[in-house]
This record gives structure tokens, C-alpha cells and sequence, in this order.
């Protein structure tokens, strides 16, 4: 007996240890992981008094190894590609926490893809498609519907990022709009907000759209199928999985340069700045517009309509905009990945052309949790113009967008074809607003004409050229000349005011310099139009000068030929 109750007694006393050691106390090893490379470096912490022992060890998955499993924080080694794990660290042998990571090699675009009846992965660069769509998870939605409106924050961190998501039912929405959340591999899946735009009104949203800035907030553009197609935006503060409020920001926002009716399909992402890029096609047009949260006074200002690799306007099914984690902008498409190619921006007629990375159906949104600094996307420059003030040229300019730019050269020419740095004019930088510029040039000649141009220069580099202008320190008949359309597939015009009749000598060269054609032609007083056909059927595609000669006046234009 006196043998049983010591026994007891023990048991009993070892309990008491055990519910202090442990009662209370908790381990946290941080949310879920999605990764794109073969190590990661874990770390967990706990409550647990005094020195705890920890161990780390795998649960499930491939096998891995730990360099430094009996630690607060190990680097794991060896995960393989398409490969989920989970991990899970111990405390004193007897309270634990777990975590889930998954590998996907490069991972740096996320999509919903299959319909939108899976959340996968995409591995790109540029115009390089690497892999994808890669299943991530299957996100629970309102039964008989899928995901359009796809978003990932950078919060707590870039890989552990949690998922948000809309279902696709933009009909018979009456403007309510439900936000579900998810950890980076699709546990723990919630439904964490609820709003509805329309407020007593059944009127459904047409449009609407998710995604995140740097700071990770949330924002969501929508779009009324009311008379006046009105555009809100909303924002919410997300918090892993638990329940946020989504509230109005503007509930009239407005577009420079385009109508409300344009976002019948699209998406939305950010820039590092916060500088918000819009989406938007109505069926025969897709264009993009930028603009910064501005409370009630948000404005998205048009920068480019967007074609494709002919020229033509790019009308397909767009459903999604993201960056990349080197700056390079996507969209996803009904048929595919495309990207925007910044050689391809053509700030005069404010066109910018998608090339196809990747065909695959099924897309029906894109989103990324990258917000880069540099975003290869070039100056937008407006009106360039050159005036005598004096016995100076007063150059004067005007940019819409800008990003990443350092500064502006401007060159000077006497003949229009060799040219020379004169001076510099410090750039923006970034900026999603107008912004004007000028810079005087001495006259140091007293007749013929001066040629001017700009050279745009990025910070990583880069460059790009304007067109060129004159300013005619004499006399001449020619008052305008212009080119269209540019760039040009079969048929170029060219368009000049004369102030009498006379004979002008048209020469076109190629960029090496050659002269592919050279002709004289009459013109009338007035508005002449000349439409060059079969004398340039035969040149291959690439960049031309063309050069109108009169008397005492040289007009120069660049155009490129697809």
C-alpha cells in the first residue's frame, strides 16, 4: 500500500511538471512557404521558459536534410521541383508547430488557371517561358463557380504571402463582392470579407478586379452595370485568414483618355511606387492606365493601346496584368501569357505590342507579390517641339509616364542625320503625371535648318530616341510633314502642308544608310497626301529614314516597316 501511494505520488508530481513545463506555452514556425529554389532557411520561436531544446524534422515529403535540426533556426537543403513538405519544430519534446512549403523551380507569377478551378504557378523571364501552369491548389469558392479575380500580398514575407481570391460570378452579383484568403499552399482557405457596392441596389458589377501593392494592401477596381458604367475602388487591410473590412475609396473614379465602358474585361496591378497599372478591354480595344490612389480624387490616365506583333489592335480576352520579379509586365489572355515589350513602345502614336510567351487555355487571372523598383516600360513622351526665342531654339517637352529615367540628351544636327550631344535635362525618375520640360540651345548658324532629338536614358541603362524636329531659320514652303501609320505593314502616307506648288525629291533609306528609293514628286498648295505602295512592297521589315527635300528645306522621319 505505502508502495502504490509513493508510486502515486510520483505520477502525480510528474503531471504537476509536465502541465507547468507546457500549459500556455506555444511554438510558432510562420506561415506557410512557396519557394522556387532547392534551400530555405526556417526558424521558429516559443514561449517555453528557460532553454528549450528544439528539433526540427519532416513530416511528409522528399527526403531533405537539416544543418542544424536541434536549433531555433535551420537551413533545409534538397527540396526538390514540384515537391510539398511539410516541416514541423519541437519544443522541449512535447509542444510542436508545423508549416507547409512547397517547391516550384523560379516561381514568379501566380495564375488561375483550369478555369480557374486551380491556383497554379508560372516560371518566366521576358519572352521565356520556363514552366506553367504548375497546380499550387484548388481554391474553395461559392458552389458552381471558380476564381477570375486573383491577388498575392508580399506579407508576412515574399514566400510566405497568402493567396486572396474572388469567385467568378459577374452575373447576378447584385454588386456584392466575397474575398477568400489562403496561406502561400492553399491551407487554411477563408472567406475573410463581404461587401456590397451597390448598396440597395440589385444592379450587378461587370467588372472586378484584385490586387496588391508593396505595402500589402489590398485594392479591388469595379465596375457598375449602371447608365453610367461607374468605377469604384476599395481597399482592404488583410491579415493572413482572419475576417478585414473592405472600404470604398472612390466611389467615382475618374479616367483621362478613355471611358468607363472600356473595362468590360481586365485587371489591375502595382509598381514599387504604388503607382496602380489598369487593364482594360471592351471587346474591340485593350489599353492600359495608370494612375495612384488618390482618395475621392483617383484618376486613371490612358497610356497605351496595346497590338499585336502585325500591328493590329490587341483584342482578346484579357483577364490579367502582373509583374515580374525583373520588372518585365505580363497578361494573361483566354489563349495564353503574353508579354509587353518595351522595344515596342511607340510614343508617338502611344502604342505598345504583346508577344506570346505561352499557349494555354483556361487563364482567367494573373497576380504576382513582386513590386519592382525598375520597370522596363520607357518614358512616355508627349509634345516635342523646337521654337526661335531670340537667338536661341527653345526646345520644350512633355512626359505622361515615366519610370526608372535618369535624364534626357538632347542632340543637335545640321544635316538631320549626323547628330551631337549638346547638353542634359534631369529626368523624373518616376512619375504617373505630366511633366513638362525645356531647354535653350544658342543659334550659332543664320540660314538653313537645325535638327533636333532626344535620347531618353533609363537608370539600368537603357535608351531610346524621339522623333526628330527643325526649326528653319529661313524661309520655305513646306509648313508640316508627318507619316502614318507608324509602324507600317504595306501602305506608308506622307502628309505635308505647302504653301505653293513645287517639285520635292522623296529618299528613303534603310539603317545601314542605303537608299532604297529616291523620286521627285509635284505637290499642290494646300494638303497633299502621298501613298507609297508598290514602290515599297519589296523591303524587308526593319527601320527606315525617310527625307523630304525642297529648295532650301529637309524634313527627316524614322518609320519602321513589319
Amino acid at each position: 500500500m505505502k508502495k502504490f501511494t509513493l508510486i502515486f505520488s510520483i505520477f502525480m508530481l510528474s503531471g504537476l511538471l509536465f502541465s507547468q513545463l507546457s500549459y500556455g506555452q506555444t511554438v510558432d514556425v510562420g506561415p506557410d512557404r512557396l519557394v522556387g529554389t532547392a534551400s530555405i532557411n526556417l526558424a521558429g520561436t516559443t514561449t517555453a521558459p528557460g532553454s528549450p531544446t528544439f528539433v526540427w524534422t519532416k513530416t511528409s515529403g522528399p527526403a531533405v536534410t537539416f544543418s542544424t535540426p536541434n536549433s531555433a533556426t535551420t537551413a533545409v537543403n534538397g527540396l526538390t521541383n514540384g515537391s510539398t513538405y511539410v516541416f514541423r519544430l519541437t519544443v522541449n519534446g512535447t509542444i510542436f508547430d508545423e508549416l507547409t512549403v512547397k517547391m516550384i523551380t523560379g516561381t514568379n507569377l501566380w495564375a488561375t488557371s483550369s478555369t480557374g478551378t486551380r491556383v497554379s504557378s508560372f516560371t518566366v523571364s521576358g519572352t521565356t517561358w520556363t514552366s506553367g501552369p504548375t497546380d499550387i491548389f484548388t481554391p474553395n469558392v461559392s458552389p458552381g463557380t471558380n476564381t477570375a479575380g486573383l491577388g498575392r500580398s508580399a506579407n508576412p514575407s515574399q514566400t510566405g504571402g497568402y493567396f486572396y481570391w474572388m469567385p467568378n460570378n459577374f452575373s447576378g452579383n447584385a454588386g456584392v463582392v466575397n474575398v477568400y484568403g489562403a496561406s502561400a499552399t492553399g491551407n487554411n482557405q477563408t472567406l475573410i470579407a463581404t461587401y456590397d457596392f451597390n448598396g440597395n441596389s440589385s444592379q450587378d458589377l461587370g467588372f472586378v478586379r484584385l490586387g496588391f501593392d508593396g505595402n500589402g494592401t489590398g485594392w479591388i477596381l469595379a465596375r457598375s452595370e449602371n447608365n453610367a458604367n461607374t468605377l469604384y475602388l476599395a481597399s482592404f487591410i488583410p491579415n493572413g485568414v482572419n475576417p478585414t473590412t473592405i472600404t470604398i475609396v472612390d466611389a467615382n473614379v475618374s479616367l483621362s483618355g478613355g471611358t468607363n465602358s472600356t473595362f468590360f474585361n481586365g485587371d489591375i496591378c502595382f509598381s514599387s511606387n504604388g503607382t496602380m497599372f489598369a487593364l482594360a478591354n471592351n471587346g474591340s480595344q485593350t489599353q492600359i492606365f495608370i494612375g495612384a490612389p488618390n482618395g475621392t480624387n483617383t484618376t486613371l490616365t490612358k497610356r497605351w493601346d496595346l497590338e499585336d506583333n502585325n500591328g493590329d489592335p490587341f483584342n482578346v480576352s484579357v483577364n490579367g496584368v502582373a509583374f515580374d520579379n525583373s520588372g518585365g509586365l505580363h497578361i494573361s489572355t483566354g489563349d495564353g501569357l503574353y508579354y509587353i515589350s518595351q522595344s515596342t513602345v511607340n510614343n508617338t502614336t502611344g502604342t505598345v505590342q504583346c508577344a506570346l510567351v505561352h499557349s494555354v487555355s483556361g487563364l482567367t487571372d494573373l497576380a504576382s507579390n513582386f513590386f519592382p523598383n525598375t520597370i522596363l516600360l520607357p518614358v512616355k513622351l508627349e509634345d516635342f517641339t523646337v521654337v526661335k526665342n531670340g537667338n536661341n531654339a527653345l526646345l520644350k517637352w512633355n512626359t505622361s509616364s515615366e519610370f526608372n529615367s535618369s535624364h534626357f540628351e538632347i542632340e543637335r544636327s545640321f544635316d538631320g542625320v549626323n547628330f551631337v550631344a549638346v547638353g542634359t535635362k534631369q529626368a523624373a525618375g518616376n512619375s504617373a503625371t505630366d511633366i513638362a520640360y525645356d531647354y535653350t540651345d544658342p543659334i550659332t548658324v543664320s540660314t538653313g535648318n537645325i535638327y533636333y532629338r532626344l535620347k531618353t536614358l533609363d537608370i539600368d541603362g537603357k535608351s531610346s530616341y524621339s522623333k526628330i524636329i527643325s526649326l528653319k531659320l529661313n524661309g520655305g514652303f513646306v509648313k508640316r510633314l508627318s507619316t502614318y501609320p507608324n509602324p507600317f505593314t504595306s501602305n506608308l502616307k506622307l502628309e505635308l502642308n505647302a504653301d505653293q506648288s513645287e517639285v520635292i525629291n522623296l529618299r528613303i533609306s534603310n539603317n545601314a544608310g542605303q537608299v532604297v528609293l529616291n523620286k521627285n514628286i509635284s505637290v499642290q498648295k494646300g494638303n497633299n497626301v502621298i501613298v507609297l505602295s508598290s514602290e515599297i512592297a519589296s523591303l524587308k521589315p526593319g527601320v527606315f529614314i525617310v527625307e523630304v527635300n525642297t529648295t532650301n528645306q529637309k524634313f527627316v522621319e524614322k518609320v519602321v516597316k513589319h
